[in-house]
C-alpha cells in the first residue's frame, strides 16, 4: 500500500512540474505559384512564402515561480518549393533566443532576434509576396545599409504589457568582429501605443563603420487603425549611410478589409526612392486571402511596379530595363501548425 501511496505522490509531484514547462512545435508550409512579367525576361515558377514565410520551429516556457518565466525560442526558415534551408543551409536563422519574463517588469531576451526598426514595419501584406512594402532593401545589393531585418548577438528589452498600451524595446548588439573594433556593433529602439484599434510606433537604429557604409542609421514611424469594416495602415522610414552621403526613403498607405466571415480583401502602394538621385520605384498591390479553416488558406496577389529615373526593379524574377515596369502574381496556399 505504501508503494502505491509513494508512486502516486510521485505522479502528482511529475505532473505539477510538467505543467509548469511547455515546448511547442510550429510552422508555416507556404507555397505559390509566381508569376512575373518585365521588359526583358519574364519567369514562371513555384516560390515559397507568398503569404506567410516558411518556418519550422520550437518554443517553450517554464514557469519559474513569482510571476517569472523563462522561454527559448528556434525557428528556421526553409524553401518549401525545393526543401532547402534558406541560403541552402538549414538553421535556426530567423530566430533562436532565450528569455527571463516577468509581467511586472518585463523581458530580457538575448540571441537572434528581429530588429527593433524591423519590429516597427506596418505592412498591408507582412512584407510577404508579391505584394510587400518597397524598401531599401528592394533596390538590391548596392544599397547594404538598409534596415536589416534581423541580427545577431544581441540584447534586447521589452517593456511589461500593463502600461496602459505604453510598449517601448531597447536592443544592442555586437557586430564581433575579428579584429575587436566596434565594427559592426549597433543598437535599436523603440516606442509604440497599442489600444484597442489603435497601433502605432516610432523606432530608430544605429549601426557603427558598416564596410563601405560607413556609420549608418535606420529610422521608421508608423501605425494602424482598425476601424472594423477596414483596417488603414501608414508607414515612413529613412535608411542613411553617413560614408557615402546619401539617403534612401520609403512609404506606405495600406489597407485590409474582411469580406464574409472567411475573406480578407488586402491593398496597398509603397514608394522607395534615393536622394539626390531620386531612383524611384512606386508599387500598387492587390490581394485577397480567402480561409479554409483557422490554419489553412488560399490567396492571390497582384501587384504593378512603375520604375522611375533609372530604377530597374522587378517582381517575382523577372527582369526589366532602367525606368520600365513590371507586372508580378502570387496564387498559393498556406497551412500553419
Amino acid at each position: 500500500m505504501k508503494k502505491f501511496a509513494t508512486l502516486a505522490v510521485l505522479a502528482a509531484v511529475s505532473a505539477t512540474s510538467y505543467a509548469q514547462s511547455s515546448v511547442t512545435l510550429f510552422g508555416v508550409a507556404d507555397a505559390t505559384v509566381q508569376v512575373g512579367r518585365g521588359s526583358e525576361t519574364n519567369r514562371t515558377g513555384l516560390g515559397s512564402g507568398g503569404l506567410a514565410s516558411n518556418r519550422l520551429g520550437f518554443r517553450g516556457v517554464e514557469d519559474l515561480g513569482g510571476g517569472m518565466k523563462a522561454g527559448f525560442w528556434l525557428e528556421a526558415g526553409y524553401n518549401l518549393d525545393d526543401g532547402t534551408g534558406v541560403s541552402n543551409t538549414f538553421n535556426f536563422n530567423r530566430r533562436s533566443t532565450i528569455s527571463l519574463m516577468d509581467d511586472r517588469w518585463g523581458e530580457i531576451r538575448l540571441g537572434r532576434d528581429f530588429t527593433a526598426t524591423y519590429n516597427n514595419i506596418y505592412d498591408a501584406f507582412g512584407d510577404n509576396g508579391v505584394g510587400a512594402l518597397l524598401k531599401t532593401t528592394s533596390l538590391g545589393s548596392n544599397y547594404g545599409y538598409a534596415m536589416q531585418t534581423r541580427t545577431s548577438n544581441a540584447l534586447s528589452y521589452f517593456t511589461p504589457r500593463n502600461l496602459g498600451g505604453f510598449v517601448g524595446q531597447v536592443q544592442y548588439y555586437r557586430g564581433e568582429a575579428a579584429n575587436g573594433s566596434n565594427d559592426g556593433n549597433g543598437y535599436g529602439l523603440r516606442s509604440g501605443y497599442e489600444n484597442g484599434p489603435l497601433n502605432v510606433g516610432v523606432s530608430y537604429g544605429s549601426v557603427s563603420n558598416l564596410g563601405a557604409y560607413g556609420d549608418v542609421t535606420n529610422a521608421n514611424i508608423g501605425g494602424s487603425y482598425d476601424f472594423g469594416v477596414a483596417k488603414l495602415l501608414v508607414e515612413a522610414g529613412q535608411d542613411e549611410s553617413k560614408a557615402r552621403d546619401e539617403k534612401a526613403r520609403h512609404y506606405l498607405i495600406g489597407a485590409t478589409a474582411p469580406v464574409g466571415g472567411a475573406g480578407l480583401v488586402r491593398a496597398s502602394w509603397s514608394r522607395v526612392s534615393v536622394q539626390d538621385t531620386n531612383v524611384q520605384a512606386n508599387k500598387f498591390a492587390v490581394g485577397y486571402v480567402h480561409n479554409l479553416s483557422k490554419r489553412t488558406a488560399l490567396y492571390t496577389t497582384f501587384a504593378y511596379l512603375k520604375n522611375k529615373n533609372g530604377a530597374s526593379l522587378a517582381l517575382n524574377g523577372a527582369k526589366t530595363g532602367a525606368g520600365d515596369n513590371s507586372k508580378g502574381l502570387d496564387f498559393g496556399l498556406r497551412h500553419t501548425f
